[in-house]
């Protein structure tokens, strides 16, 4: 039904997994009801008893239901979303499709000053200047290359105007339902038009000596040194974890950090960069420096409805490319990065439309739900990474789109595999790799949706969602990984 070997595109290198199914050993099929049984026993767990439960179990040859339980109420999916932005834009990018960002430059050297001007020219890569995935390069080595390309034309001075274009994408980079907690962390920084390094910086804090001491700010890279960063971060108990955060919006020069982190040593906490493009502009000038060109020159930032003069008669001193469409869907899925998501729905709009935002992006995913037979009544859509609380998806409606999707072997290729890879590595672990699904989580939302096969070898699209649980997500997670578990044996 669907081929469980991939080659992914990892974080670090792994060898290719490879599944054979079929080989379970004598097995005996035992009846319908005995799963129903079953679930219904491990779904009876006090953890879930004033949680908001939903489940939808669909067996994907003959698409029944062979298992539901308040399947057509709608939960919020948190980074199960991910699932339909994803699909959605693999079938209307293409999976070959990449980024293209582009350093433009008007010709006007003489006698190695250059007084015309540099352009970069976003296209909404979230991967621009990011390492994360094999082959690509970091942001500092990418501006070293630019910068020493840009050098190689006999410029040694500097004296006209660096340009950056992020109006790829609409200037609002943040969905309308973010909260302001996640706002300034990593994983809500915004989807703009020109992204730096996942728009991701480091902050290192040095704990203080005793538990309630003030903490110091060791480094902060990248960072932009027009911005202000405000620390009322304190010292916690040892082995206390994270328990930091960091406050800050697009466009805004101002950080704040509070919170705690364990006492010990020096601890690594991640933020947003609120202006990519700024910053990209800095480090540039920075790297020319360090090239030797001397710097003489003007910073403009285009912003949406200005023109840049004389456009059409530029030439190129390089081009960089993202990797393929597919490749960046898989480690969309694999780590649950809501940046990239955000970006493939606002590229998804801009396809369509010509507008890279976000509320077009969703109507367009919905638009291709509908197009491939999902029911999509009472399904709410409102960002492409599932981090607003007030997306809306019934567990049927996942199952049913998981039905379409199965004999796409480049989006089940997409869905990490139980046990083995990304935010579900932990779970499942006995599954043998039989089992793909996608992770969801947040405060008091735990959900899994993806493929089971069963030793009965029939295949399973799973969706399970628990809302308004008070529970901790791990261990709401254990009473999910018995379901998926007792779809595989019992199924």
């Amino acid at each position: 039904m669907f081929a469980l070997s991939i080659n992914r595109i990892l974080l670090r290198p792994v060898a290719p997994l490879f599944v054979v199914l079929g080989c379970f050993g004598a097995f005996e099929l035992p009846a319908q009801t005995n799963l129903t049984t079953h679930l219904q026993s491990i779904l009876a767990d006090t953890l879930l008893s004033r949680a908001q439960v939903g489940v939808s179990i669909r067996n994907i040859q003959t698409n029944a239901i062979v298992f539901e339980k308040n399947a057509n109420q709608s939960f919020t999916p948190a980074s199960n979303l991910k699932l339909l932005t994803t699909a959605a834009a693999i079938n209307v990018l293409g999976a070959d499709y990449r980024f293209t960002t582009k350093v433009l430059y008007s010709d006007s050297i003489q006698n190695g000053a250059f007084g015309g001007t540099l352009l970069v020219k976003g296209s909404g890569d979230p991967t621009l200047g990011s390492d994360r995935m094999n082959g690509q390069l970091s942001y500092q080595a990418l501006i070293k290359n630019w910068v020493a390309a840009f050098k190689s034309k006999g410029v040694t001075r500097f004296d006209g105007r660096l340009v950056v274009d992020p109006t790829h994408f609409e200037y609002n980079a943040i969905p309308m339902d973010y909260t302001w907690g996640d706002i300034g962390n990593y994983y809500g920084a915004g989807s703009f038009g020109l992204n730096v390094n996942e728009n991701q910086t480091n902050v290192l804090f040095k704990p203080g000596n005793r538990i309630g001491a003030a903490t110091s700010v060791q480094s902060i890279t990248p960072w932009d040194s027009a911005c202000t960063f405000v620390n009322h971060v304190y010292t916690g108990p040892a082995g206390s974890g994270d328990e930091s955060v960091i406050y800050s919006s697009p466009y805004n020069n101002f950080v704040f950090a509070e919170g705690t982190i364990p006492i010990g040593n020096t601890f690594l906490v991640k933020g947003s960069i609120s202006n990519p493009s700024a910053l990209l502009a800095k480090l540039i000038i920075a790297e020319m420096n360090v090239q030797g060109i001397v710097w003489n020159g003007s910073v403009f930032i285009v912003k949406p409805g200005e023109n840049i003069v004389g456009l059409s008669s530029f030439k190129t001193l390089l081009e960089h490319t993202s990797p393929s469409l597919k490749e960046i869907a898989q480690y969309t899925n694999l780590v649950s990065n809501n940046l990239y998501a955000e970006c493939l729905l606002k590229e998804v709009a801009f396809k369509e439309t010509g507008q890279g935002t976000t509320a077009i992006g969703v109507n367009q995913v919905k638009r291709y739900l509908k197009s491939i037979g999902v029911d999509t009544l009472g399904m709410v859509l409102r960002d492409g990474s599932g981090m607003s609380p007030f997306n809306s998806v019934a567990p049927n409606q996942y199952t049913q789109f998981l039905g379409t999707q199965v004999t796409s072997t480049i989006f089940v290729n997409c869905i990490p595999v139980a046990g083995r890879e990304g935010t579900v590595s932990h779970i499942c672990r006995e599954s043998g790799g039989k089992i793909r699904v996608k992770s969801g989580t947040m405060n008091g939302t735990t959900c899994y949706s993806g493929y089971v096969i069963a030793k009965s070898g029939k295949t399973y699209a799973v969706s399970l969602m628990v809302n308004k649980h008070e529970a901790q997500n791990r261990k709401i997670q254990r009473v999910l990984e018995k379901i998926l578990m007792g779809v595989m044996n019992n199924g």
